[in-house]
């Protein structure tokens, strides 16, 4: 830091070393030579090169597994669909892809339907009243 210090303040009467020069200016402000100054250079792009690959690595590996989940949710539609449609089940000697065209057409015109609501008391006639007698005889 001490060094970087120095070089700031040799610098701010008019410039030593000129910014476009940047090997002669890290290692006036590093305080190193210039063998240094190049393997520093050349770890810290190793470095970036071994983060871009870990990235490239990481952004694979998500796409493998979205590939996975996606394909775990499609065998999850199908196994619904044939469950439902026990007519659209292949054999084993049928084509995979009239399966596929038809798990596609029951996909596309698939539309869940909310259930009713259940009714509440009774709606459009009077409620039924037993005497005593009748629900003696009411088993």
């Amino acid at each position: 830091m001490f060094n970087v210090i120095k070089f700031v303040e040799r610098e701010k009467d008019g410039y030593l070393i000129p910014l476009n020069n940047v090997n002669d200016c890290i290692k006036s402000i590093l305080g190193i030579s210039m063998s240094s100054v190049e393997r520093l250079k050349r770890e810290m792009r190793e470095q970036e090169r071994e983060m871009l690959e870990k990235q490239n690595e990481l952004i694979q590996l998500q796409k493998t597994l979205d590939q996975e989940k996606q394909d775990k949710e499609d065998t999850a539609i199908r196994a619904t669909l044939r469950l439902r449609n026990p007519r659209t089940r292949s054999s084993s000697s049928s084509s995979s892809s009239s399966v596929t065209a038809a798990f596609n057409f029951t996909l596309t015109t698939f539309m869940p339907v909310a259930k009713s609501s259940q009714k509440r008391g009774h709606f459009g006639r009077p409620p039924i009243i037993l005497t005593e007698n009748q629900k003696e005889n009411v088993r």
